[in-house]
C-alpha cells in the first residue's frame, strides 16, 4: 500500500491514526505528513526537523494513489514542494484540500490537470473545518472507528463543491500575506 511506503520512508512525523478502514482496499493516515525532510546531519546519522510539513493531515491511499489529501501548511510556499514531490501519488479523482495560513484568499487552482482547493485558515482545528465542509456532525460519524470516520469524511468530500474564484498558483504565490497562525496554551 502507497501510505505503508510512506511510512518506510518516515514521511509520519506525528501518527494520530493509520491503518485500514473496513473498506477494502484502502488505508488512512492522520498526523503530520512530512513533504520536505530535514538534513541528514554527518555526526548523529539523524536528520534536523522537517523543512515543510502537511500538519493536521488527513490522507486516504490504496495500492499505489492518494485518494484524499487534506491538511494544513503554514505558507504557501509549501505548496510547491508538496506538488513537486506528491502529485504524480494523486489519483485522477483527487482533489487536494490545503488549509493555508497565508493566504490573501481561498481560491481554487488548477495544478498539472488536478484542482486543488485552498482554504484562507490560519487558526483552528482541520479535522473541524473540514467535517464542516462536508456538512458532517458528531452523529454522522458516531460509534464509527477512527479509519471509518476518516472513510465517511472521503466519501462526504465528493460532493464538496466550493464556491470559489479559481486562481493560478503563481497569483496566489505573489498574493500572500504575513498571517502566522494564531497560537495558544501556557504562557
Amino acid at each position: 500500500m502507497l501510505l505503508d511506503s510512506y511510512q518506510q520512508q518516515e514521511r509520519f512525523w506525528l501518527k494520530t491514526l493509520f491503518g485500514a478502514p473496513s473498506r477494502e482496499g484502502l488505508q488512512v493516515f492522520r498526523g503530520e505528513f512530512v513533504v520536505l525532510e530535514g538534513e541528514l546531519k554527518a555526526s548523529t546519522g539523524k536528520r534536523t526537523p522537517p523543512k515543510a510539513v502537511l500538519k493536521q493531515a488527513v490522507m486516504v491511499g490504496d495500492e499505489s494513489q492518494l485518494q484524499m489529501v487534506v491538511g494544513n501548511f503554514a505558507s504557501i510556499d509549501e505548496l510547491p514542494e508538496f506538488v513537486a514531490r506528491f502529485h504524480s501519488a494523486l489519483a485522477p479523482e483527487c482533489r487536494p484540500v490545503l488549509f493555508i495560513d497565508n493566504l490573501a484568499e481561498s481560491a481554487e487552482v488548477e495544478i498539472q490537470g488536478h484542482s486543488y482547493v485552498l482554504i484562507q485558515h490560519s487558526d483552528g482545528v482541520v479535522w473541524s473545518a473540514l467535517t464542516e465542509c462536508c456538512y458532517l456532525d458528531k452523529q454522522d460519524l458516531k460509534g464509527l472507528s477512527g479509519e471509518d470516520k476518516v472513510i465517511r469524511v472521503f466519501e462526504a468530500l465528493a460532493d464538496y463543491r466550493p464556491e470559489l474564484p479559481s486562481r493560478d498558483l503563481e497569483t496566489m504565490l505573489a498574493t500572500k500575506t504575513e498571517a502566522k497562525r494564531t497560537t495558544w496554551g501556557a504562557v
